[in-house]
């Protein structure tokens, strides 16, 4: 009597595809998951642009923001979030005036959201085409290819790339990040309004102090933070743990001088053993 073989109607999927035609193989725009994003990404960037057009910009320099972003989506650019801000900024700067007024701008809340709804969007979709962890070059896998370097080219199989399922992604997480988004441009409009214009400024331009003013707040801060998080963690260090700190601490402390020590103690034996 023979027994059959429980892996004959499932097929593996890392060495087998479906016998589809390529007309009829699922796109990136159509698996769920990726079109979520890719509309977040896509939206984001038309509200980018429709914003900046309606501010006292040129119309081809509102164009630079959105073909980075465009271009980040379509080669998959790790760095496209980095460059997009540091383009908007550039156009920002053009339009930036010093009027000294708090007012709260709904068209800047909807820049601030549209463009973190992007950059959240952009890195979320390279953790589900890219990686999603920092990758290890010791683990690979499939069949070895040539790689060119700068300097070396190597026979070697491919480095594995732990990528985030598309399936994860759900239409609530999609929702909660443009939600999400909205709250923190608010909130972050809201605390920029009101830091101080003129008090304790020796001279910079406003911008230029309220933006000095926050980094020294949200340094103290996060000081404070820090410190206070590191004093719970000692107070809840047993007395063994808190014994193999202290001595961690003094070798750190006085490794110099030990090592000076134990060289001058080692030296004195070896005159002392070659006289006896």
């Amino acid at each position: 009597m023979t027994m059959p073989n429980p892996k004959s109607d499932f097929s593996n999927p890392k060495t087998e595809r479906p016998n589809l035609p390529m007309s009829d193989l699922p796109r990136l725009w159509q698996t769920p998951g990726l079109s979520h994003y890719y509309v977040v990404c896509l939206v984001s960037l038309s509200v980018i642009w429709l914003v900046l057009l309606r501010r006292e910009l040129p119309a081809t320099a509102t164009l630079f923001p959105v073909l980075v972003g465009i271009l980040g989506i379509a080669v998959r650019w790790r760095l496209a979030p980095v460059f997009l801000l540091v383009t908007l900024a550039i156009c920002l700067k053009f339009e930036l005036t010093s009027e000294g007024q708090r007012t709260f701008r709904v068209s800047d809340m909807i820049l601030c959201a549209a463009t973190l709804a992007y950059v959240a969007g952009q890195f979320r979709l390279q953790g589900l085409l890219d990686h999603v962890v920092p990758i290890d070059p010791r683990r690979r896998e499939g069949p070895p290819r040539w790689h060119v370097g700068l300097l070396s080219i190597r026979y070697q199989p491919e480095v594995v790339r732990e990528k985030r399922a598309p399936s994860l992604v759900t239409r609530e997480e999609v929702g909660m990040l443009i939600l999400v988004s909205a709250l923190w441009a608010g909130l972050a409009q809201i605390c920029w309004n009101l830091l101080p214009l003129e008090k304790g400024n020796p001279g910079f331009p406003l911008p230029v102090w309220r933006a000095i003013l926050l980094a020294w707040i949200i340094g103290a801060s996060l000081y404070i933070v820090f410190g206070l998080l590191n004093y719970l963690s000692h107070r809840a260090m047993t007395a063994e743990e808190a014994t193999l700190f202290l001595q961690d601490v003094l070798w750190k402390e006085t490794r110099g001088e030990q090592r000076r020590l134990n060289r001058w103690s080692a030296w004195a034996r070896l005159r002392h053993n070659r006289k006896s």
